[in-house]
């Protein structure tokens, strides 16, 4: 079974160069330390390369915290 909160911290994690005990499961994507244009492209990269599947911006956009994103990875799959 896919832990998708452990793996959408995983994510965040390697794109954003932050530890991952360093980021909660009810983070706020968007107050996330070094979340900028560039480092949200390498999210959605990211996002594809593990999924299989292309990703939306703007439903990237559309999430707030970690628990979304893992919720779109578990929709990808």
């Amino acid at each position: 079974m896919v832990d998708y909160i452990d793996e959408a911290k995983d994510i965040l994690s390697g794109c954003l160069f932050i530890p991952k005990e360093k980021i909660s499961d009810d983070a706020d994507i968007h107050s996330v330390k070094g979340l900028d244009s560039l480092s949200f492209e390498t999210i959605i990269l990211e996002i594809e390369r593990r999924t299989g599947r292309e990703v939306d911006p703007v439903e990237l956009l559309q999430m707030n915290s970690v628990k979304d994103l893992a919720r779109l990875l578990e929709r990808a799959r």
